[in-house]
């Protein structure tokens, strides 16, 4: 039986890491979607819910829908969008009922119900109660 002596070893070891390490920086340098690219389009997604928001007069579409359930929209409301798929929604109200949870996921599902209807998808709704 023939022994393998240490320089061997230590060859066939070296080897094997550097083909670890070409695999790995050949890897890393395949085309994929860079950073800039993420950002782009997160900035496009936001410019077509902002211009949908703006077309269909969806704030004054809410604001009607909420004064036609009972409540008493500020008109004050607050978009965050992050991108198609992550959009968040503050909205103001006065006096909300005693049942304010309830309250809460109602008007979120009319929030949402209406943005869905005109092709914006939904937003996470916060209900803020304006107490002046």
């Amino acid at each position: 039986m023939r022994r393998i002596n240490n320089k061997g070893i230590l060859v066939f070891g070296f080897l094997f890491l550097v083909i670890v390490v070409l695999v790995i920086i050949l890897s890393s340098l395949s085309p994929g979607e860079s950073d800039q690219d993420v950002y782009l389009r997160s900035v496009k997604d936001v410019e077509v819910v902002t211009s949908k928001m703006t077309e269909t007069e969806f704030q004054s579409q809410l604001i009607t829908a909420l004064k036609n359930e009972g409540y008493k929209p500020t008109g004050s409301i607050a978009f965050t969008i992050f991108s198609m798929e992550k959009k968040e929604i503050t909205i103001v109200l006065h006096g909300l009922d005693s049942n304010e949870g309830k309250a809460e996921t109602y008007i979120q599902d009319l929030t949402n119900e209406l943005s869905t209807s005109i092709g914006l998808g939904t937003f996470k709704v916060t209900i803020v109660e304006d107490n002046e």
